[in-house]
């Protein structure tokens, strides 16, 4: 029995496959991830008193780890498809969690945007191991339904790390908050690295190599690649608003205090996990009940793009209720629709051994609209005073990305420049 083949529950004697372990600790690192995020976004309000900054430098900062982030996303995945995700996976948390330290210790705004540059950099290969551990570990029926699973480690970290920092900032002080949350990261970069183990390669497996420019090439001349990215460009930019702004949002639309705003939007994250699981799961089922054939999976990506697109619907609402459940609908539709096209997209890739860079050049590209949410959106309410027209582009986005994506994604996705 190897390491990466089953662990022990001591108490029942029973084997425990490894790959559900791992499975975990990758839930648990994209829950830190955006732990760490969302530490920002519920700190902005007391951030923006002590250094004094406007709605439009608020937008700036709250983009400020996308910089490096974007530029790093495929060179740091080339990287991990050559090393292996049990390295790269210690590296990259251990690296963002000691930014998260040094973030609590500026002491001005300058220091503090240079922290958040340090902090892309750790959180850039972060869903190329993802990937990386789903397309190595995981059965092709149960991709879509683990990759959703995972995903959802993203809305309890929100959560979590949005109610925790309410409390911390109230009682301590945003400071503290960044901290706290960084000793976090670097706990979890030392199990990893004692746990994790890549898979055993074959002695007569051809040695891997790094993905080069001209399968880069071909994976734009490939339509359902397109497809798959419009729809990630697109979900990523509503993630990115929601996760620098909605605490603000919810300031501006219920006038309510930051222990109110952290409950309000952990609520929302939470509601969101448990829709996202339950939607992924009925819709997948649904899809694959004769059987599996990959390109079908574009239909659950399609029906929950759909689905998030009543975001749309925020605007016409000004009280708690239904300003809740429309976001929480909105985004367990939002996770549901980026698991499966995640899980869409490792399964339509040909070359498995690429997967980390191929999702790099996924991310590269969704970051760059990702990168550019944040401060539109404050632009567009220095401009307009309200998030209106933030919510109505991001719902007409969607419905668009849900049609290219029913019409374009037919084909395995090849590199090497033949027809799939």
């Amino acid at each position: 029995m190897t390491t990466g083949e089953t662990t022990t529950n001591a108490r029942s004697g029973r084997a425990i496959p490894a790959r559900y372990v791992f499975f975990f600790l990758v839930f648990l690192m994209y829950a830190i991830s955006y732990g760490d995020r969302a530490a920002l976004s519920i700190a902005l309000p007391s951030m923006g008193r002590e250094f004094s900054l406007t709605p439009v430098q608020m937008g700036w900062v709250s983009s400020s780890f996308l910089w490096s982030y974007f530029l790093l996303n495929l060179p740091s995945t080339i990287v991990l498809d050559m090393v292996g995700a049990r390295a790269i996976g210690s590296l990259a948390v251990g690296i963002w969690s000691f930014a998260m330290l040094l973030g609590g210790m500026a002491q001005n705004i300058t220091q503090f945007l240079l922290t958040r540059v340090l902090l892309g950099v750790g959180e850039a290969p972060t869903f190329g191991v993802g990937a990386t551990v789903v397309r190595n570990w995981a059965q092709p029926r149960e991709r879509g339904s683990v990759m959703t699973v995972l995903l959802t480690g993203m809305q309890l970290g929100l959560a979590g790390g949005t109610i925790a920092g309410a409390y911390l900032i109230t009682f301590f002080g945003w400071r503290c908050e960044f901290m706290a949350l960084g000793a976090v990261g670097i706990a979890w970069a030392l199990v990893w690295w004692l746990v994790y183990r890549n898979p055993a390669r074959k002695a007569d497996a051809v040695p891997r190599r790094p993905i080069t420019l001209r399968e880069i090439r071909n994976l734009f001349r490939s339509s359902s690649f397109l497809g798959i990215l419009v729809v990630q460009c697109t979900q990523n930019y509503l993630n990115f608003l929601v996760m620098s702004w909605m605490p603000l949002y919810l300031i501006h639309e219920l006038h309510i205090n930051t222990t109110g705003t952290g409950n309000s939007t952990a609520l929302c994250y939470l509601v969101a996990a448990i829709g996202a699981v339950i939607i992924g799961r009925v819709l997948e089922h649904l899809v694959f009940r004769n059987g599996i054939h990959p390109p079908y999976r574009r239909f659950v990506v399609v029906t929950c793009l759909i689905g998030a697109a009543t975001i749309g619907l925020l605007p016409h609402f000004h009280t708690m209720m239904p300003i809740l459940l429309v976001l929480s609908g909105a985004l367990a539709c939002l996770m549901a629709a980026n698991g499966a096209n995640t899980a869409l997209l490792t399964d339509m890739v040909e070359d498995g051994q690429k997967m980390g860079a191929v999702t790099g050049v996924t991310l590269t590209c969704s970051n760059s609209l990702g990168l550019l949410s944040p401060i539109l959106t404050g632009y567009i309410v220095a401009w307009t005073g309200s998030f209106d027209m933030a919510w109505y582009m991001c719902a007409t986005a969607l419905v668009i990305a849900a049609g290219l994506s029913l019409v374009m994604v037919r084909d395995p996705i090849r590199m090497d420049g033949q027809a799939g």
